[in-house]
């Protein structure tokens, strides 16, 4: 016997692998599934010591040994939920699968499979997937919270890039939530254009009426805050193109909050329309990456002007800024007494699609800054930054009244680690001879 195969034998020997070696080959099979037209052969004794469903199927007083119909599980899905119940593990590839398996787990009463999608949903969840996790119809209100708390954070690109995604169970679990970074009245219009592509969404004409009924039948109208509105923003709402409220709707709010004024009574804590909600504070991560070597410096004249970069993340992003080098300090400053230790820096950033070359993002900086530190530029707004895409980054100095400067640079990693399993990849398009690293880290948020 040769050593490989003696040593394959042996690393089989453990029950695990005895019991996965049924699943693969089927022997002794005494059950049958048919799931979704595909058939799932598997072991009685199993399925039933793993869960308190399949063993009332089984030797249950209304057990059967016909096969087994089921329609509300993917064949993808339930070979999953399969492969966890002979071997103990699962291997979750994405969002979608883990909130399908999780149904699955449910259904047949396998908790520590349960908190395992739990867990797998937490960790991964992004701007990528945060609706399609509120759109769940069944999550706890753990998973909920998370995933809630991520949507209101970022409630404005989401509404404004994925409002046709939204359920009418997810538009009332935000409109639920007292703290969003969004004003009343943006979220009240974006609320009126949703009822457009929810028709569509459910084959309903597109008419003034069926968006109204919208609204009403399914309690939204009253998850809206008008009664915290000026009378300026009212006017403002009824005058906007997608405005769905009725003469007698807006009649009521604006009696309402009339007494409210004249009678300058205290707002009811109990009435949620009458409280302002709050914004969310975005926690925002340093990723800095470590530098490998030193090289010569970067000379920028009236020749070498840019600097080029490129990042890509394999989860959406959204940075808030950049960090780069700040210059060398002139040699006059080491001969000179009472010199000053700072300058003016003065450039722009743009940061390009590369797919499609479209600048999402520019800015302009100009502040006064130490030598020989790092430099933060803050964006005008926070980047959004799609997984799996690489974005172009431009440096670039002002040519009128140039003065020759040098920057210390360094060969720094490609490979950067973010928080939990983001990973941000650098790729520095160097200039002239030079091949450091310009762009040092930047600031981001998921």
């Amino acid at each position: 016997m040769g050593y490989n195969k003696m040593k394959n034998e042996l690393n089989q020997t453990n029950l695990y692998d005895r019991v996965k070696k049924l699943l693969v080959s089927y022997e002794w099979s005494d059950c049958c599934f048919s799931v979704s037209g595909k058939d799932f052969k598997a072991h009685k004794l199993i399925l039933g010591i793993s869960s308190p469903v399949f063993e009332a199927m089984f030797y249950g007083p209304l057990s059967t040994n016909s096969e087994v119909l089921i329609t509300d599980i993917e064949p993808e899905i339930f070979q999953l939920l399969l492969n966890y119940i002979y071997t103990d593990k699962v291997e979750i590839s994405s969002i979608e699968d883990a909130l399908d398996l999780l149904y699955a787990s449910r259904k047949y009463i396998l908790d520590h499979l349960t908190n395992m999608c739990i867990a797998y949903i937490q960790t991964n969840i992004s701007v990528d997937n945060v609706i399609h996790v509120l759109n769940y119809p069944d999550y706890d209100k753990q998973l909920t919270s998370c995933a809630l708390q991520l949507f209101c954070e970022h409630a404005r690109y989401l509404f404004k890039e994925n409002i046709d995604l939204i359920s009418s169970s997810c538009m009332e679990t935000i409109l639920r939530s007292d703290q969003i970074n969004i004003n009343e009245v943006e979220l009240i219009k974006h609320v009126f254009e949703w009822t457009k592509h929810y028709c569509q969404n459910n084959e309903l004409p597109e008419t003034f009426e069926n968006r109204h009924d919208i609204l009403f039948k399914n309690g939204l109208f009253e998850l809206l805050r008008f009664n915290i509105l000026s009378c300026e923003e009212l006017a403002d709402i009824e005058k906007h193109a997608d405005n769905i409220l009725l003469p007698n709707d807006l009649k009521h709010i604006r009696k309402t909050k009339s007494i409210e004024d004249k009678t300058n009574e205290k707002r009811d804590i109990n009435n949620i329309q009458c409280i302002p909600r709050k914004a969310l504070k975005l926690q925002w991560f340093l990723c800095f990456r470590s530098p490998l070597r030193p090289v010569a410096p970067l000379n920028i004249d009236l020749t070498n002007y840019i600097v080029k970069s490129r990042i890509k993340a394999n989860k959406s992003i959204f940075i808030k800024a950049l960090c780069i080098p700040a210059r060398m300090p002139p040699p006059v400053i080491f001969h000179t007494h009472n010199v000053p230790k700072t300058y003016l820096e003065q450039l722009s950033v743009s940061i390009v699609s590369a797919s499609d070359n479209k600048i999402v993002q520019s800015t302009n900086f100009m502040n006064t800054v130490e030598y020989d530190t790092t430099v933060e530029i803050v964006l005008s707004e926070p980047c959004f930054i799609k997984k799996n895409m690489w974005y172009n980054i431009q440096f670039m100095w002002p040519q009128n009244q140039f003065q020759p400067h040098s920057y210390v640079v360094e060969v720094r990693d490609r490979i950067s680690y973010g928080y939990r399993t983001l990973t941000i990849e650098f790729d520095d398009l160097s200039s002239g001879t030079t091949k450091g690293s310009f762009l040092e880290g930047l600031k981001f948020c998921f």
